[in-house]
This record gives C-alpha cells, structure tokens and sequence, in this order.
C-alpha cells in the first residue's frame, strides 16, 4: 500500500504553512464532509450536447464554491487527484462518494422554471451516472501557464517527457470555484458519454489533469 502521505510530494514553491493546511482533512472520507459542509453559491443550468448526434442530449451544469475545501481537494494528499493518482478505479470510486455527498445541495438548486431543459431529464440520475464528474473551474485567471508545484514522480516523469496535460498536472492553483457536471442524457432518458471523455479517469491517474 502506498503511503500516500509522503508520495504525494510539493515542489518548493508550495509553503510550508500551505501544506500543512492541505494535509489536515486526514483522509478522504474526513474531506466529503468538509466539503459537502463547504458548498454554497450554487447555481446550474441546461447544456446541449456539442459532438456529432449528440446535439439532442442535454446536461446539468453546477457551478459551486468551495471558499476552504477547494484546496485540499484539488491538491491536497488525501484529494480529489490524490485518490485517481492511486489508481484509476480508486479515482472513479471517491468521485462517486463525492458527488452523492454533494447531490442533495446540488439537487435543491434547480429551478425548472429559470432551466426548462432541465425539466426533460432525471437530474437525479444524471449526477449518479457514471460519467458525472467534479473539476475546477477552468477559468483564464486560473490557469494561465501551467506551474510546478507538484512533485509527483508519475506526472513528473509524463511532464519531462513531453505530456501538455502532465504539465498541467503539476499545478496546483489555489481554486475555490468548481463545476459539477451531469451525464449527459438522451432522450431517451440514456446516459451518452462523449468519446473523449471515456478515458477521463485513466488521464488523470496518469497525468494528474483531464
């Protein structure tokens, strides 16, 4: 068993006070609740698929904060990356745990009335299909040049071999703004994964990002 603890290593830009405060939750299960503690600012709303003969399939759309879990989710050693960092069904497995902790804030958000689209699917089933995932909010402000703050070897060793996304992977940019997003669902009421998106899990256990 990996003593994930001491692998999941920072480079020297990350303080040490920092750390420390990314260590605290403990565990994994100890961090769901400081996070399902944390959300608020919830919002959602309706999208259509974007991929070819996906245009009629529809996905629900949460954006949260997470003021003093985001951090240590994102990037601490018991986090969100920590656990695909393990291994991919480790990965798939927290964020499963994660999104049904989430699910009832996330649920007495919608409105169908300001999101009619959101009125033809089972949003309930869309956040606990296996493709429903969390991730940061990928905003310009945030991520503007990958940085080395992670000093995991497997990234590391992705990121001196050329990987863009293990470059990524490295960063750990102090996030407290997230995205939700639901399986996308047809009209048929049928989760439809876009092929990009199949190997999520394996790209973050190998590079850290996705």
């Amino acid at each position: 068993m990996v003593d994930t603890l001491h692998a999941w290593k920072y480079s020297d830009r990350v303080p040490e006070t920092r750390r420390t405060a990314l260590a605290e939750p403990g565990s994994f299960e100890e961090l769901v609740r400081l996070v399902s503690d944390d959300a608020r600012g919830i919002r959602v709303r309706a999208r259509k698929g974007t991929d070819p003969g996906l245009t009629d399939c529809v996905q629900p759309i949460f954006t949260l904060e997470l003021p003093n879990a985001g951090d240590p989710l994102f990037n601490g050693p018991w986090g969100y990356r920590a656990q695909y960092w393990e291994s991919p069904g480790q990965g798939l497995a927290a964020n499963c745990m994660l999104l049904a902790s989430l699910a009832p804030k996330l649920l007495g958000a919608i409105d169908t009335r300001a999101e009619p689209e959101l009125a033809k699917i089972d949003v309930c089933a869309s956040l606990h299909a296996a493709s429903a995932k969390i991730w940061i909010q990928e905003m310009p402000s945030l991520l503007m040049e990958p940085t080395w703050d992670l000093n995991v070897d497997r990234w590391v060793l992705e990121a001196r071999n050329g990987v863009e996304l293990a470059r990524w992977g490295l960063s750990a940019p102090l996030a407290t703004k997230f995205e939700v997003k639901g399986a996308l669902i047809d009209p048929y009421g049928n989760e439809v994964v876009p092929s990009r998106k199949i190997r999520r899990h394996y790209d973050i256990h190998h590079y850290g990002f996705s």
